[in-house]
């Protein structure tokens, strides 16, 4: 009888429920759509399609709908009927398809009609990378910008190059729009005496997971609204913001590790006792004793010879770890964003740290239709716990580079080994047993204990800023929309230096020590206003309008003391009193502005033809009196073939565009608040204080301007599977910065208290040329849900000075121009492109002596007797040094020719690998680690000097050694090597759990995942990464740090980093 009841019960179910089966399929490609989510509308009963698209739903007897929907395609809606199968076909989603790029001022293009020359950069490559700042993760990412870290030590600031170096002493780093306000995006120099101090790169202050997009303007038909800003290019950072009716609560987390991939090669204790005594025998004859410095030195006492590998002192396994927690959703009427992060890491050189909170509400209201208003608003708080790397015989890997492997760490009381003169490092030591006066008193260590500056030299970096914009936007008649926005960006950073007594080194004498201070504070206010109009005539004709003003005004004040000669060395701070010598107070303080006024118009007819045309006048505080306001003007024009009549037959293509730009955009990038006044400075004279004149002023100084080309072509064929892009630009820029000497007609003299008096002029030019090329494909996409794509950018550029001053004719004899602007030993020269080195040429060693040999101006060998001290011709006959009168230009500079970014993704079913490879070349680095580690001083040195010259007949590149010896070893062509590399940048692999079990547990997403950057980088460089830049004063005006690009100078090593991290969302 409960059988027969069980079998009713059963029956009776059944009898009102049935099964719905069928496949989805795309609408164009006929494959069946993974994911497709299927659900009986008005129910929770759903499923999602398997990798071929099919789906099997049981639903309740009688009628229904059932929903079908995917990202990217066009919902449908079938009602069930009688019907037990039933097949789909999905449609592509225009709307959501479209990539669109913010061009600024309430305006935006979708990517395939704009008609100037930009990059999109999304989310998906910006997040759940262990880096310090949103601009690291762009490189390689986009063609036609280059990105140059300056070394691997934590929030260094880095070089964004858009389309090459546009100025020779201003800044050529882009402007940085965040949520529709400029922001300060200049590396902040330390303000510290010496150059010393730590930079900071101030985009560290913006979270990356923040980050919903990155748009980069690139010609000037883009980028001309920016008028007087955008001569570099214009990023543009769009933050996350919520969406109506979609609420999430996103946790996102990573822990990784981080080492050194390539360290120089030292010598070891043994190695280096070889090495500096031949440099003794060599110098002083066979008269030295054999072992100048013992074999056994005990210089701890601790029974053991002292043997110390200085690099595992200096670096370390590094540790970083972030959280960060977002919520977003909202309504037709209000949306959010808020989230909170903590991000925290320990580089690779010890002591190196940095640690960052940060919080942002982004936030939108419209209570009614034709109004709109909002806020976005960030605040971020960061202490960077620098390390002093630079700063003669004083940084940390100066000092490591350098140090005596045979100096111990520690004393046999486990305390930081102390000289003879209680002192940590920098002077000499007594070696007993050594029979040769000079080496009574050998210096086995001229530089600082390695260990002690990372121990007792303080670097910190504390730094709080808070970007906030508020807009209102009213629509009083359709299709226009009037906005005001007000933004501030407060930047307040200290920064706090202490170096003991016992070390030696920034610029002061052993004994003194130095703690120092600087407070800076800056506040940036911009006030926009402007309105979009909008609207479509008839069925072709397409009109958007915008018009506005902008004001901007910036505030610095900056105030810093520095004091030495400690009363006591445990008083580190700066306190009244402490010192014995009176506390050196420093400042500045101005306020700068510009206002501006803009128009935009773009026009579009039947999605064929397309026509734009944008207008900005800027008036800068910065600027002489007679050029203060500057007229930017831009327009482009764009043809789409693929509409026209007799393209339409061929299926193969999707789109095919033609477009070219033309503009004039400016640059005060870096202008010094008061480059255009006279400027007076205190000065002595026979004893006697009083005032001069140290800059002239110029009431005609102007813009340096940029007069910018473009050509491209967008096409993309095959199902679109298949997508070029194709730039040729060309940049004149004229007008360019510099300063020059004072004429004497103008009654000051040139120098006052070997200051030089200048004026700031207008008096140079230049170009950047060059084509890009950016590939998009997807190799594979099967009905098994396998997918791969690819995207490959590259970008070629030539560079060239073409006037400079008066263009005064290069004086007979002398190899060079007066006219060139030199920084160290490059140079902007005219007909060459910035930054070309110019040095001494390098001729190898002589086989027979082993002397060092170098070119004369003729090209023929003139050597150098380092034992005689005497120069000395080919066959033997005293001569002549080598002078600048023999130097030459090189050929190319530090900057890449050519660069690019090759990026692949493979999926499968919730299954992704990425592999993105970056490289770069065509440029020549300046390896000055390697001349420094190859001297004959009593340094260290790399291992390459094992291979020196020891016996007549031996073939090497490295002379004969004879201690003190710096004149085989000079600045020459000798230490210019290729900067060309491959770099496998990012390895990542992530698994995203499939819809049913995400649905099953009411989650969105879950996504685990694994990183390595900095893979391998294959390259012929010797130092340790081919992608470095020492001289990174590159950002103010005066400094002509855009000439000194491509040198290494004891740089730390870039990092391997491994990572692995979760992202879910409710």
């Amino acid at each position: 009888m409960s059988f027969l009841l069980i079998f009713s019960v059963v029956h009776q179910v059944l009898a009102q429920s049935r099964t719905i089966t069928g496949r989805v399929t795309d609408s164009q490609s006929g494959q069946g759509l993974p994911g497709v989510t299927v659900l009986l509308k008005g129910t929770t009963n759903g499923v999602s399609t398997d990798a071929d698209g099919r789906y099997s739903l049981t639903v309740p007897e009688g009628n229904g709908t059932l929903a079908f929907s995917s990202i990217g395609y066009v919902n449908q809606e079938r009602v069930i009927g009688v019907a037990n199968q039933i097949n789909v076909l999905l449609a592509t989603d225009a709307q959501q398809l479209k990539e669109v790029v913010v061009t600024g001022y309430g305006g935006s293009q979708d990517v395939k009609d704009i008609t100037g020359s930009a990059a999109k950069i999304s989310e998906e490559k910006l997040l759940n990378q262990p880096v310090q700042s949103f601009d690291q993760a762009l490189t390689g990412r986009a063609a036609g910008v280059q990105i140059t870290n300056a070394s691997g030590t934590l929030a260094e600031g880095v070089s964004i190059r858009i389309r090459g170096a546009n100025s020779i002493s201003n800044s050529s780093q882009p402007l940085i729009v965040v949520d529709g306000v400029p922001t300060n995006s200049l590396e902040n120099a330390n303000q510290f005496n010496s150059g010393n101090g730590t930079r900071y790169n101030t985009l560290a202050d913006i979270n990356p997971n923040d980050i919903e997009s990155v748009d980069v303007l690139k010609d000037a038909s883009a980028a001309a609204i920016y008028g007087s800003r955008a001569a570099n290019g214009v990023i543009i950072v769009t933050t996350k913001r919520g969406k109506s009716g979609q609420n999430h609560i996103s946790l996102n987390s990573y822990v990784g590790m981080n080492e050194t991939v390539r360290r120089p090669k030292l010598l070891n204790g043994d190695q280096f006792i070889l090495i500096q005594n031949e440099k003794a025998l060599n110098r002083f004859g066979p008269g030295t004793p054999n072992s100048v410095i013992a074999r056994d030195v005990d210089l701890n006492g601790d029974g053991q010879p002292d043997r110390t590998d200085w690099l595992d002192e200096l670096f370390r396994r590094g540790f970083s770890q972030n959280y960060q927690v977002s919520m977003s959703g909202g309504t037709d009427k209000a949306s959010y964003y808020g989230s909170g992060d903590w991000t925290d890491q320990k580089g690779v050189l010890v002591a190196n740290r940095l640690r960052r909170g940060s919080v942002r509400l982004n936030l939108d209201l419209q209570p009614v239709k034709w109004l709109k208003a909002g806020i976005s608003s960030s605040y971020s708080q960061t202490l960077n716990n620098g390390v002093l790397t630079d700063g003669y015989l004083a940084g940390a890997t100066v000092s490591g580079y350098n140090a005596s492997p045979i100096f111990p760490v520690r004393d046999a009381s486990g305390n930081y080994f102390l000289d003879s003169f209680g002192n940590l490092g920098g002077d000499v030591f007594t070696i007993d047993g050594t029979a040769y006066p000079f080496y009574r008193t050998f210096r086995l260590n001229a530089v600082n204990h390695p260990s002690a500056v990372l121990a007792y030299q303080r670097n910190d970096n504390t730094s709080q800023r808070l970007l906030a914009n508020g807009y209102a936007t009213i629509e009083p008649v359709t299709g226009l929309k009037i906005t005001t926005r007000f933004g501030i960006d407060y930047l307040q950073n200290f920064e706090d230096q202490y170096s003991d007594p016992r070390l030696s080194g920034l610029g002061r004498a052993l004994g003194s020590g130095l703690v120092q201070d600087n407070d800076l504070r800056q506040n940036l206010w911009n006030w926009a206003n402007y309105a979009n109009y909008t609207r479509t005539f008839g069925a072709d004709h397409n009109l958007d309008v915008t018009v506005g003003v902008e004001y901007q005004l910036e505030k610095q004040r900056q105030i810093g003391s520095y004091a030495a000669n400690f009363a006591d060395p445990k008083f580190r701070e700066i306190l009244s009193g402490l010192f014995t010598e009176p506390l050196q107070p420093d400042g500045s303080r101005y306020t700068q502005g510009f206002d501006s006024y803009l128009a935009r118009v773009n026009y579009s007819f039947g999605n064929k033809y397309y026509a734009s045309a944008s207008f900005r006048a800027d008036a800068d505080s910065r600027f002489g009196e007679n050029n203060r306001r500057g007229y930017f003007p831009g327009g482009s024009v764009g043809w789409r073939l693929s509409e026209e009549e007799f393209l339409k037959g061929l299926t193969v293509i999707n789109d095919l565009k033609l477009r070219a730009s033309y503009g004039v955009v400016g640059n005060s990038n870096g202008l010094l608040p008061y480059a255009a006044r006279t400027q007076i400075g205190a000065g002595q004279y026979a004893d006697i204080n009083g005032l001069s004149i140290t800059q002239v002023g110029n009431p005609d100084l102007a813009w340096e301007k940029s007069k910018k080309l473009d050509i491209g072509l967008d096409a993309s064929v095959l199902s679109n599977r298949v997508g070029l892009t194709l730039d040729y630009f060309n940049n004149n820029i004229t007008d360019l910065i510099l300063d020059a000497p004072a004429l004497r007609t103008t009654g000051i003299p040139n120098s006052v208290d070997y200051v030089r008096t200048v004026v700031t002029k207008n008096i140079g030019s230049m170009y950047n040329r060059g084509l890009e090329a950016t590939l998009n494909t997807t190799n594979v996409q099967s009905s098994t849900g396998f997918r791969w794509t690819s995207a490959l950018n590259f970008t070629a550029i030539k560079n060239r000075i073409t006037t400079l001053a008066t263009n005064l004719p290069v004086p007979e004899g002398q190899a060079a121009n007066p006219n060139d602007v030199v920084a160290s030993n490059q140079r902007a020269s005219v007909g060459r492109q910035l930054g070309v080195f110019f040095l001494p040429r390098w001729a190898g060693v002589n086989p027979a002596n082993g002397n060092a040999q170098f070119l004369d101006a003729g090209g023929n060998v003139k050597q150098y007797d380092a034992v005689a001290r005497q120069w000395l011709t080919a066959d033997g006959t005293a001569t002549t040094p080598i002078s600048t009168s023999d130097y030459k230009y090189t050929s190319k500079s530090g900057y890449p020719t050519w660069y690019g970014g090759f990026d692949n993704t493979l999926s499968y079913k919730g299954l992704e690998l990425g592999v993105f490879l970056q490289y770069s070349g065509g440029n020549m680095l300046y390896n000055a680690t390697r001349a420094g580690l190859l001297t004959t001083y009593y340094n260290n040195n790399l291992t390459e000097i094992l291979d020196r010259w020891q016996k007549p007949g031996d073939q090497t590149n490295v002379q004969k050694l004879v201690l003190q010896d710096n004149v085989s070893t000079q600045a020459s062509t000798r230490w210019l090597e290729k900067g060309d590399f491959l770099r496998l940048r990012q390895l990542s692999l992530g698994y995203s759990l499939p819809k049913p079990v995400l649905e099953r547990f009411k989650l969105s997403n879950v996504r685990v995942y694994a990183l390595v950057q900095n893979v391998f980088v294959l390259t012929g460089y010797n130092g340790t990464d081919p992608e470095v830049n020492s001289n990174r004063n590159n950002t103010t005006q005066g400094t002509n740090g855009n000439i000194a690009f491509g040198v290494d100078n004891r740089s730390v090593p870039q990092a391997r980093s491994y990572t692995v991290g979760l992202n879910l969302s409710l």
